[in-house]
């Protein structure tokens, strides 16, 4: 008898999840994101140019979705790496092999076009942590990046088939990249990115 009972229970059990799970998929979201630096840079159009540019992003996203609404929260963890010139009018130097962790938070509006398509848009803030590299070597004298940074993350994208979102994502740091005065003219560097990316939700 308590096998039956215990049976009968767990039936109920496996049938409530299966049947909550469509909606639990609708409001936790998780998937792989990956991206690719695709703009150069000018921090200053007349003093100092980026130029160069090669880095891409891979990692996770987790989005936290209002039902019914098109609201949510993004967030997540990449992993990046950088590597390009930079010069002014009397110095030149090179940053290669900036390796960092980068976490997001922003919200996130969706528009469904049919339910099979959609466009969506997001803001908010997101943070960096250098792992290592990112040295900026000017006339064999070397300056390192700060150890964490933070900025603020838009983007503006297209949903297909409820489970891709592919978007152009620009960010804008609040924090120079460097303190060092000798390096005054390059604090700005890397201040301003531009990202196509690429992301699959589960």
């Amino acid at each position: 008898m308590k096998t039956k009972y215990s049976f009968a229970l767990g039936l109920v059990l496996l049938l409530s999840i299966l049947s909550i799970s469509p909606v639990f998929s609708q409001i936790v979201r998780y998937g792989l994101k990956a991206g690719v630096d695709v703009a150069d840079h000018k921090v200053n159009s007349n003093i100092l140019n980026v130029k160069n540019r090669v880095g891409f992003q891979i990692g996770g996203t987790l989005e936290l979705n209002v039902p019914l609404t098109g609201f949510g929260v993004e967030t997540g963890l990449s992993y990046g790496n950088k590597n390009y010139n930079v010069d002014n009018v009397e110095k030149q130097g090179d940053i290669k092999n900036l390796n960092y962790l980068t976490v997001p938070i922003s919200l996130k509006k969706r528009f469904s076009i049919l339910g099979v398509a959609g466009i969506y848009v997001s803001a908010g803030v997101y943070g960096n942590l250098r792992l290592g590299g990112g040295e900026l070597t000017i006339d064999g004298v070397e300056y390192g990046q700060k150890k964490a940074q933070t900025g603020f993350v838009a983007g503006l994208g297209v949903s297909l088939l409820n489970h891709l979102d592919l978007g152009m994502n620009y960010r804008y740091k609040f924090t120079d990249t460097y303190d060092q005065e000798a390096a005054h003219d390059f604090r700005k560097v890397d201040r301003q990115t531009w990202t196509v990316s690429l992301a699959y939700l589960f």
